[in-house]
């Protein structure tokens, strides 16, 4: 008698499982019917930007062609420009790297 009603009960959560599993397919359908507008939007909304980078991309392109030294002088200048920025950029980032590698170390040699 009680193994049939384990049988039972197991098939019952057989079934559970599959409803949950619906609901939870249905619910992300959901979701991504909300956000698809929004993605759309990001889209739109990027898109100007994207192409006035694409037309800047080009016309460095074509200044380089056309002076070269002047390019590299260009150059040499927005790298000394940008390099204390991204000398901060690594310094804020660098302790969460070393934190990562000791926690990568540490689970794999663990595991």
């Amino acid at each position: 008698m009680k193994a049939t009603t384990l049988r039972y009960e197991a098939y019952a959560a057989h079934e559970t499982y599959a409803a949950v599993e619906k609901a939870a397919k249905c619910a992300k359908n959901v979701a991504v019917c909300c956000a698809a507008p929004f993605i759309g939007l990001a889209f739109v909304v990027a898109l100007p930007f994207a192409g006035i980078a694409a037309l800047a991309w080009m016309g460095v392109k074509a200044f380089a062609a056309a002076y070269p030294g002047a390019a590299r002088a260009l150059k040499n200048t927005v790298l000394f420009v940008a390099a204390p920025f991204i000398g901060l950029a690594y310094a804020l980032a660098l302790p969460f790297v070393g934190v990562g590698v000791i926690a990568w170390a540490l689970l794999k040699h663990n595991a």
